[in-house]
């Protein structure tokens, strides 16, 4: 009787501590559970704007997506805000884009896991289009660190110059959706341009305004319509100069001058319009080269319009042939050939500062 007894009370301590055991197990592997932070298996990468939870085929996985319950306070209340805000619009690729700053807005709220945070606020909002969005800011920003590491060069370049290599690089990120991404920038200098389009026809089409007032108005059309600097939008490149240079109110008054207080008008105009002394003195040996080969033509064509009423018609050729050469030397065979396809550069408009 006595061995049944203490048979039966090592068969309970045995029971006891299976119990025992399976409790502790289960009480660390909770344990262990309350330890992982909200939304740790839904963690994403930037550098393929895919989610770590995607398959071999690219497919995502939204089983491992964060829900609403795995978001914090602060993360839900941008959710919720993005989609009303962005909901209706967010498959335009330039609002895509946009998203950029509320990643910068996240990144100085969490600066420690504000990346992972902006993954999760961004496939909670907008799970349809979080790859693209992520895809999109990951380039933007290098190319917002190639600008800032390029700052130098690039202001160093001409106004024309400087945008091609800036639309080149956005282009080699983008390719053609880079039109569609800055498409707001695209719409403001078409704007401008148009602006001053209709400005230099309003000028073109005004008479008896001096040089100065057209100028003045040029000048308070630039500083209203354009950031930065007349100087740096007027001196590269020179457009402004060549157009305002075309006016004809302009050029009538010029052509009335004589012809060193012309020059000097010209060269008081690109002063105004932010020339350096430098641009200015260049400028001015071009025009001297202009005023020669205008003064040489213009003999040329004085002289061959007196030939084509002297000469036979079976001499005109040779006749001809021999004018060219007393007035282009090298260029006379160009000349030639102008004519054959009936392009006479000497019968086109005179425009001072520009030809």
């Amino acid at each position: 009787m006595m061995k049944k007894w203490k048979l039966l009370i090592v068969v309970v301590l045995a029971a006891a501590v299976t119990i025992l055991y399976i409790e502790i197990t289960n009480s660390l592997n909770v344990s262990n559970m309350s330890l992982r932070s909200p939304g740790e298996t839904a963690k994403y990468s930037l550098g393929s704007g895919q989610s770590d939870s995607t398959n071999a085929s690219g497919e995502i996985n939204l089983a491992l997506i964060s829900s609403a319950d795995d978001l914090d306070i602060f993360e839900s209340e941008l959710v919720a805000k993005l989609k009303s805000t962005y909901g209706a619009r967010i498959q335009g690729l330039n609002i895509q884009a946009s998203l950029i700053n509320v990643k910068k807005y996240v990144l100085k709220y969490d600066p420690l896991e504000g990346i992972e945070r902006f993954s999760r606020i961004i496939y909670a909002a907008f799970p349809e289009y979080a790859v693209s969005i992520l895809s999109i800011i990951e380039r933007l920003e290098i190319y917002n660190d190639w600008i800032t590491e390029n700052q130098t060069m690039l202001t160093e370049l001409s106004d024309q110059a400087q945008q091609g290599t800036i639309w080149e690089k956005r282009r080699e990120l983008f390719g053609d959706d880079a039109e569609i991404i800055w498409s707001d920038e695209l719409a403001e200098l078409s704007q401008k341009q148009t602006k001053m389009h209709d400005l230099f026809s309003q000028l073109d089409q005004t008479t008896g305004m001096s040089i100065d007032e057209t100028l003045y108005q040029l000048r308070t059309a630039i500083s209203e319509n354009h950031e930065g600097s007349i100087q740096a939008l007027a001196s590269n490149g020179g457009k402004v100069a060549h157009a305002f240079f075309n006016l004809e109110s302009v050029q009538n008054t010029l052509k009335s001058l004589p012809a060193e207080d012309r020059q000097l008008e010209i060269n008081k105009v690109r002063r105004e319009l932010g020339y350096s002394e430098e641009q200015i003195s260049k400028q001015k040996e071009k025009d001297e080269k202009r005023n020669k080969k205008w003064d040489n033509g213009l003999l040329y064509m004085s002289e061959r319009t007196v030939l084509l009423d002297t000469t036979s018609e079976a001499d005109l050729p040779e006749v001809l042939g021999a004018l060219r050469e007393k007035y282009f030397q090298q260029d006379a065979i160009t000349i030639e050939k102008e004519e054959e396809s009936d392009f006479w550069r000497f019968n086109r408009p005179r425009k001072y500062g520009n030809n």
